[in-house]
């Protein structure tokens, strides 16, 4: 089969590789769709703590059963979207629902085989929670922006973004999109993005209802403290690693308020001096969160496929396996929103 394989920091080259074999009590399956991740590019370019090499990249999966040797109820044919975790489901984090917590957990994409490819072995400990059934009809590529979605699931429930929330996204790329879209559905009272791009800005101010305010701007940083006013926010996330969590930004928060760290800190931003007090008097958090729970990727996927959150307009760049060069590219340099490669789909080589 044709696979895109990271063979080191700077160098992934489509090979042939040997077709997987179905696992006992696992699934063949082939791959329908699999989207471009900002983790993807920075394992790419700089490695990742969780990341093996060689490796095939890509964890946002949608894919069709070719084969399963288990009771499962899957059956041939089968459309699915996948939970890219494969977690031990006995430890304490498992038990209690957090099995993106497992000490033991794998991840497709990053220590074991992802959706850049033509066909995916997938273990037996994947059928029991982290497949998810498409409805039919299902655009493959719409289905595969389930896992990031899932993700912010997971930082919004960490901040309690809910009903009333007043919200402050830093980044309107993809993630800081699908937090503003998730919050919407909270039915937050107010959602501002900080973003620079004029053309994600543009798409923001079109399919969102946030208050969107350019930084790139000379007067962007006084409108954004205009809108975040004397009260400041209940929640603030970090949808992009250019943001430092410091004192200034505890500053934005009213009383009560809560800082998602959820983009990973870029190069210099990993140790801030914060003020503890004003943690302390005003009963501030600074959450973490990473990753999703294969609770929340269910959730996502009804989310998408329901309707109930509208998210098609962020795949601004499609292509197959043959064009992922393409679609990285797309991705880094940031020319509109998710890139996603689509096994099916046709590249016009006339234009």
């Amino acid at each position: 089969m044709k696979a895109a394989v990271l063979k080191a920091p700077g160098v992934m080259e489509q090979d042939d590789v040997p077709d997987p074999v179905t696992p006992r009590g696992g699934a063949l399956l082939e791959i329908l769709a699999c989207a471009v991740c900002g983790t993807d590019l920075k394992m790419r370019e700089h490695g990742h703590r969780d990341l093996d090499l060689p490796r095939v990249l890509g964890h946002e999966i949608v894919a069709k059963i070719v084969e399963v040797d288990s009771d499962s109820s899957l059956v041939e044919g089968d459309k699915v979207q996948l939970w890219p975790g494969i977690a031990c489901g006995k430890c304490s984090p498992c038990q209690r629902g957090a099995d993106n917590l497992c000490p033991n957990v794998k991840i497709l994409g990053f220590n074991c085989d992802g959706g850049f490819a033509q066909f995916l072995a997938l273990p037996r400990q994947s059928l029991s929670g982290g497949v998810n059934l498409l409805p039919p009809g299902t655009d493959p590529c719409l289905a595969a922006l389930a896992e990031p979605l899932a993700c912010c699931i997971n930082g919004q429930e960490q901040a309690r973004v809910g009903q009333g929330s007043r919200v402050l996204i830093y980044g309107g790329g993809p993630i800081g999109a699908l937090h503003a879209l998730l919050a919407e559905h909270h039915a937050s009272e107010k959602i501002i993005i900080a973003e620079k791009n004029p053309d994600r800005i543009s798409l923001l101010k079109k399919h969102t209802s946030a208050i969107v305010v350019d930084l790139a701007e000379e007067s962007g940083t006084a409108i954004l403290a205009e809108e975040i006013g004397r009260a400041g926010v209940d929640v603030i996330i970090t949808a992009t690693p250019e943001v430092r969590t410091d004192g200034d930004l505890l500053k934005l928060l009213s009383p009560g308020g809560r800082v998602c760290i959820f983009s990973g800190p870029a190069f210099g931003n990993y140790q801030e001096i914060i003020d503890i007090r004003s943690i302390h008097y005003h009963q501030l958090a600074v959450i973490g969160a990473y990753g999703c729970t294969s609770r929340q990727n269910r959730q996502a996927v009804e989310l998408l496929t329901s309707g109930m959150i509208k998210a098609d307009w962020l795949i601004t760049k499609k292509t197959n396996l043959d064009g992922i060069e393409d679609a990285f590219s797309h991705s880094s340099q940031r020319n509109g929103m998710k890139s996603v490669v689509c096994m099916s789909y046709r590249i016009d080589k006339s234009s």
